[in-house]
């Protein structure tokens, strides 16, 4: 009978995961396993014990906790461990989950450099890491993962400025860099991003204008620049390219100039946020023409004039 063994590495590993109840990893390790192992064995604390109870090489990777693969080929294609309290780095063998679509590790305590090796997951779709602390810059590599939909880094102490590089995801439609400690110029060559849907920037410390370019993105849905250093004028057209906008939000910025009158073409709004910036000048009557506006915040400006009645909303 033909007998499999393990490379002496991964026994290793085992073994030293599993000191209470000695074992050997099962015949069909696969590299998803062993990846998601070394990523165990780096945590320095898990609170709930769900994973150290759960995550066992003695059974199938397709059975743990957060863990789905797909039928076809049964290699992992998607990893949810939001929210457990983890505590540890992500290490570089994650890059070896050739076959994983969504990465969710957000809601946790994961601190360290993002390793590069995340590049060679050419089919990752969804990235969720917010709210951890990870350290230092923004990675460039993002660019070399194509298919790359949606991007969430809320909330995460990052540093530094939007890599230029970003703009090479054609396929993006979600980018959330909330809450970090960002500064800089908002890249222009974001409005490169054909397919974007939401950009949310609020909370960190950019500075300078809002890129033309952002308003010529027509499939944005949602842009959210609140609590920044921005300046400038909103330009004189920004609705004109905005058929499906439904959130407007400059809260707390240093924009000045007048609320542009074409602001009643973003006909679908439903949240539009200018308060606490130094705009003037009247407010435009087409903001009566935004039937679908629920939420209106307009003061802490230099607005002169009368505020009309056709401020007053109903759904």
């Amino acid at each position: 009978m033909l007998e499999l063994t393990l490379p002496y590495p991964q026994r290793k590993l085992c073994a030293l995961l599993y000191l209470d109840s000695p074992q050997t990893c099962i015949p069909n390790i696969t590299t998803d396993q062993s990846a998601l192992i070394v990523f165990k064995s780096q945590f320095e604390h898990d609170h709930s014990n769900v994973l150290a109870r759960n995550w066992s090489c003695d059974t199938p990777i397709c059975s743990w906790i957060g863990v789905t693969c797909s039928s076809h080929h049964q290699r992992v294609v998607a990893i949810n461990v939001s929210n457990m309290d983890l505590s540890g780095i992500i290490p570089p063998q994650f890059g070896n989950l050739s076959f994983v679509v969504s990465l969710d590790i957000s809601g946790n305590k994961l601190h360290g450099d993002l390793p590069k090796e995340l590049a060679k997951l050419k089919r990752l779709k969804f990235m969720r890491f917010s709210f951890n602390g990870f350290s230092g810059k923004i990675p460039s590599f993002f660019e070399a993962t194509p298919n790359l939909q949606q991007l969430h880094l809320r909330n995460c102490s990052f540093t530094g400025s939007i890599p230029p590089s970003l703009s090479n995801i054609s396929k993006l439609e979600a980018l959330d860099l909330t809450y970090n400690s960002l500064e800089g110029m908002i890249p222009v060559k974001i409005g490169n991003l054909g397919r974007l849907k939401i950009l949310i920037l609020a909370g960190n410390k950019f500075s300078g204008a809002i890129p033309v370019s952002i308003f010529n993105v027509s499939t944005l849905e949602i842009l959210e620049f609140s609590f920044n250093s921005l300046s400038g004028n909103l330009p004189a057209n920004m609705c004109g390219n905005l058929p499906s906008l439904t959130y407007f939000s400059v809260f707390s910025n240093h924009l000045y100039g007048q609320i542009p009158s074409t602001i009643g073409e973003c006909s679908q709004l439903r949240t539009l946020a200018l308060q606490l910036n130094q705009f003037n000048g009247p407010v435009p009557k087409q903001i009566g023409n935004l039937s679908m506006l629920m939420h209106l915040l307009l003061g802490e400006n230099n607005f002169k004039g009368i505020l009309l009645n056709f401020f007053l909303f109903s759904n």
